[in-house]
């Protein structure tokens, strides 16, 4: 079963007179990919700055993890934004753009208080509650507000010993780590040094080789002739005379007592050290598929590499959740389309949950586990897409959600719906007997037949090419239909159409 991560409840926000968020109610499960779309000011863009801390509410509650977190701010949050914009800083290149949030941020000291907080939320909000109460004796409100004081010394002096038990833990562990690998390395060096005999040896037969070589030299053989016999034995003598073994090993010390260093120093802060830092970016560039860009400047990046870069700099801290406000839509087609597959791709292994907002309904239909479709800060729908353009709930998730055509009709019973004068067979059955309604076909699902065997006979209006298929636009009993198929018609053509039961949709009128 699905874990809900975050909850919006009661979330109601206004700016000035106009109604941004009316009373919104929303929970989110653990590793989704939920994309909430709608037209401009329906309210997706102020809910997701709710959620990424950026706005607050008027009233309501976010709850993360079953924390109200409304007056934690957005850089405590586990969350992180990939903006419309990107908001990428021009005078750093694409490395330091990905890095900056390791450099100036420790997710792990953000997750410790998180944590702490949580152990007393049930208790500090039961404490406000009766705080509130209008029935309280000024006895008991004093002694409300001290054990609210307590609780907040508390938490404070948790969080302070949570740390520093983290850093012991770490520290132990940098000791345990490099203790061994060191021990082994010093065993290796001291044998080494044992050899002092073998490198003085070394040395003399070096010097007695040099001595023959120049010998043959002065007879009037060429050096290089000279030398010839005795490369094979110079270059094993040479290794043994200069003590390559040991000075190999005393470098790799060197390298591992400045990577202990590093991570003891890391271990003290709670923040990742230059070497691991590197690690990170390089993986977050690895995913964007920008290995080979770290040292390029942003300004000579297209569009959708810098698309890639603030989505790698939002990752690579690994928050619990992303937000995403329409990062496609600066994006050519194409690669709007290609970049819809990759995010889908990169969610799944990343295993975080996304939160996308757009208000183009074909990326919604693409990406989404769930979506969400707003109108005027209303809810008006939540579905998977098969759901959202299956069975809308009401003519504006029809209208919205792909193209729909949307007839007035009766219920007669037994799924059965009557509308242009006819009668058809449905699936849908939840309405009362002669209750009225609305029939959604989408323009896909009707079948071209002929008109002689047709219930639906209407006249071509118009014809548009969609590369994929027609558009046809045909007039029947005064109301245009428009009906996509392979088959092309004329303007002016009589054309007969039928459809299936399981292709209409049936709404409630009130809707």
């Amino acid at each position: 079963m699905a874990k809900k991560l975050i909850e919006l409840k009661g979330i109601h926000k206004e700016y000035g007179n106009m109604v941004a968020l009316e009373d919104l109610n929303l929970y989110i499960n653990e590793n989704e990919f939920i994309t909430l779309v709608g037209p401009s000011g329906c309210g997706k863009t102020t809910t997701l700055r709710i959620i990424g801390g950026f706005e607050d509410a008027d009233y309501g509650e976010v709850i993360l993890d079953g924390v109200v977190i409304n007056n934690t701010p957005a850089h405590l949050r586990p969350i992180n934004t990939v903006f419309q914009r990107y908001a990428l800083f021009p005078h750093l290149n694409v490395f330091d753009n990905v890095a900056f949030g390791l450099r100036n941020f420790s997710r792990t000291m953000a997750d410790i208080k998180n944590s702490v907080q949580r152990k007393y939320e049930k208790e500090r909000k039961e404490l406000e509650a009766k705080l509130d109460q209008k029935n309280i004796s000024k006895e008991e409100k004093i002694n409300l507000k001290a054990r609210l004081k307590e609780i907040k010394s508390e938490v404070k002096a948790e969080i302070t010993k949570t740390k520093n038990d983290l850093i012991e833990t770490k520290l132990e562990e940098v000791e345990k780590k490099y203790a061994p690998l060191i021990k082994k390395l010093d065993e290796q060096i001291d044998i080494e040094w044992e050899k002092d005999d073998e490198v003085k040896e070394a040395k003399q037969k070096i010097k007695e080789i040099e001595a023959k070589i120049a010998e043959e030299v002065e007879k009037g053989v060429s050096e290089g002739k000279a030398r010839k016999p005795y490369e094979n034995s110079l270059k094993e003598l040479k290794k043994v005379a200069v003590w390559a073994e040991l000075t190999k090993l005393e470098k790799e010390k060197k390298e591992l007592l400045k990577d202990k260093a590093l991570e003891i120093k890391s271990a003290k802060s709670l923040m990742l050290n230059k070497k691991q830092i590197k690690e990170r970016v390089l993986e977050a560039l690895k995913l964007v598929k920008l290995e080979g860009y770290e040292y390029r400047k942003i300004d000579q990046m297209s569009g959708g590499q810098q698309q890639r870069v603030a989505i790698a700099r939002a990752i690579v801290n690994r928050p619990r959740i992303l937000l995403l406000d329409e990062p496609l839509s600066a994006l050519d087609l194409k690669l709007r389309q290609d970049m819809e597959y990759e995010l889908k791709e990169m969610q799944r292994k990343l295993g975080i949950t996304f939160i996308f907002v757009t208000h183009d309904q074909e990326e919604a239909l693409t990406m989404s586990d769930t979506i969400v479709v707003m109108n005027k800060g209303v809810i008006q729908q939540i579905g998977t897409p098969e759901d959202i353009y299956n069975e809308p709930k009401n003519r504006f998730v029809a209208n919205f959600i792909g193209e729909s055509n949307i007839i007035p009709g009766v219920y007669k019973g037994n799924k059965i719906v009557e509308f242009m004068g006819k009668e058809f067979e449905c699936v849908d059955e939840n309405f009362e007997v002669g209750e009225k309604c609305d029939v959604v076909i989408r323009p896909e699902d009707f079948d071209r037949v002929d008109v002689s065997k047709a219930k639906l006979v209407g006249v071509v209006t118009d014809i548009v090419f969609k590369g994929v298929h027609f558009e046809i636009c045909a007039e029947i009993g005064g109301m245009e239909f428009v009906i996509h198929d392979y088959e092309i018609a004329k303007v002016g053509d009589k054309i007969g159409l039928s459809v299936d039961p399981y292709e209409i949709h049936l709404m409630k009128v009130n809707d």
